[in-house]
């Protein structure tokens, strides 16, 4: 009952010898939990994220989902990834796309599945449309609507607000949250964004610069429902974005100082 749903278990990943991404990795998320995870740029959030999908195998340690080890992509994940105009397929209408990873099912259970994922993201009445007839923000909707359909018990999320206007991406965090809550679904983001990582999740996780470790793990225990306004503009919202951004300024300036002392 009480095993968590995720756990990095001291991974380390390299492209190369002198390509070190991951060292030591470890953290774990508990069922229903919203992690963030955050770190300077490069820093290797996206191998990290693929690691956990198992996407890729780690060179060390290992990635446990509900305790067991895989080497495919467990059928119980989900991902969104950042560039929606590449996620869909433009051939298949919304609700094709949407139903794509809906199999063995049959068709009544299919059809309601896919337009309770549609009312969730509000695309009901683009069903009919193909991705190249909708905007950034829609389309990022439909891959969250392909995602969540398949009933997932894990959610990662790769960057996905990063390639949409600031209104949209308010938007889409508000909704996001707003399924992740009524759904209990266990989610992971992967963000550079500290404000949406503090006012998204139950705990953001700091990763250092490459080899990229674990600096810190912040439990964000800011009440829900949270605000855009309301929760932002809170002291404790204040004080752990200053703290967030602290470590991830840190981590960035020894990066950049690193990258000087090897011009020399």
């Amino acid at each position: 009952m009480n095993e968590p749903i995720l756990v990095m278990d001291a991974v380390s990943k390299a492209y190369s010898a002198a390509a070190p991404i991951l060292k030591d990795i470890s953290f774990s998320q508990k069922a229903g939990e919203f992690v963030a995870v955050v770190g300077p740029s490069g820093c290797g959030k996206t191998t990290m994220l693929r690691c956990i999908a198992a996407l890729m195998q780690p060179d060390q340690g290992q990635v446990l989902h509900n305790g067991m080890h895989f080497f495919d992509p467990p059928p119980w994940l989900s991902i969104v990834f950042q560039d929606y105009n590449r996620s869909l397929f433009p051939w298949l209408s919304v609700r094709r796309n949407v139903a794509f990873g809906l199999r063995d099912i049959d068709k009544r259970e299919r059809d309601e599945r896919v337009q309770t994922a549609l009312q969730a993201v509000a695309l009901e009445h683009a069903a009919d449309l193909y991705p190249w007839q909708l905007s950034g923000g829609m389309q990022q909707r439909c891959a969250l609507a392909r995602s969540i359909v398949v009933q997932p018990k894990l959610l990662l999320l790769d960057e996905p607000f990063a390639s949409v206007d600031a209104q949209t991406r308010i938007d889409l965090q508000d909704m996001v949250m707003d399924i992740c809550k009524k759904m209990s679904l266990s989610t992971l983001l992967v963000t550079h964004d500290i404000d949406e990582a503090v006012f998204m999740a139950d705990k953001v996780v700091v990763l250092s610069t490459r080899p990229a470790h674990v600096v810190e793990e912040i439990a964000v225990d800011l009440p829900w429902p949270r605000d855009q306004l309301t929760t932002k503009e809170s002291p404790e919202f204040l004080r752990l974005r200053h703290r967030v951004y602290t470590l991830v300024r840190h981590q960035a300036q020894k990066h950049a100082g690193a990258n000087r002392e090897e011009l020399k």
